[in-house]
């Protein structure tokens, strides 16, 4: 048993998952006898309409069989998915992985330029082998101009999971507010910070001293005319420029300063 959990630990960091799972992915790895049933159920009625078998014995007993086959993987996928999220909880592996997300530096101009130049190349590649298959039109213009389409789309997807990503990660840890303005050197940080900020003004309010705009820019500008004080404590010298580290922690003395 343990070298099949070690199997399967395996493939999970192959695959680079280990990401805390989303309510849908919860909800799946809660139900698999009805996930496998909705899949297998769906993919034999999706089979026999396209083969249009409905009164073909043979059909119906084909599109049974792989529904059942497909649900029952189905099911499985969900059950290592249900000891995977217990695994990892146990384990404190999403809080790792939470703390990564923090800290991660986007990729460099020029490794976003490679990334997305192999994915149009492969993208064309694969539509000028798969065109004259389905009767679509193939050329020079056709096959480049579909990959620049399914490479439009695949960015936009990772950028939106990048930044929805961040921002749950550091909304889910709100709790500690000061971990997260030690964290925050970019401009991306801070906007999730500001993120997490207003989650726990709404969370916790009682933590918060000023918990109105005009109390939280007073304590602001109080603070600012002390920050060379502030600043002497930590044996630095005051900035003539601020960053977006300083200014989460401005916001956080700003929540209770007097």
């Amino acid at each position: 048993m343990r070298r099949w959990e070690k199997a399967l630990l395996a493939v999970d960091r192959v695959l680079g998952t280990g990401e805390p799972p989303s309510r849908v992915e919860l909800a799946a790895a809660r139900h698999p006898v009805r996930v496998g049933t909705i899949c297998g159920t769906a993919v034999a009625v999706m089979i026999t309409a396209a083969l249009s078998g409905f009164g073909d014995p043979v059909v119906l007993l084909q599109a049974a069989l792989t529904g059942a086959g497909l649900g029952l993987l189905a099911w499985a996928a969900c059950r290592n998915a249900r000891w995977l999220h217990a695994h990892y909880t146990r384990t404190g592996r999403y809080e790792e992985v939470r703390q990564k997300a923090l800290r991660a530096k986007p990729l460099s101009r020029r490794a976003v330029i490679l990334q997305m130049l192999g994915v149009w190349v492969a993208a064309s590649g694969m539509f000028w082998l798969i065109a004259p298959h389905k009767d679509l039109p193939r050329g020079w213009l056709w096959s480049p101009a579909f990959g620049a389409g399914f490479l439009a789309f695949v960015y936009a997807a990772a950028l939106l999971k990048q930044k929805r990503s961040r921002r749950r990660f550091l909304v889910a840890t709100a709790a500690n507010l000061d971990d997260q303005a030690v964290a925050v050197t970019t401009h991306e940080d801070f906007v999730a910070f500001l993120a997490a900020a207003l989650t726990d003004l709404r969370d916790r309010p009682e933590e918060w001293e000023n918990r109105t705009l005009e109390n939280f820019l007073e304590a602001w500008g109080a603070w600012l005319g002390d920050m060379p004080g502030w600043c002497a404590n930590r044996g630095e010298a005051v900035p003539e420029q601020p960053d977006w580290h300083l200014l989460a922690a401005m916001v956080m003395a700003a929540r209770i300063y007097e």
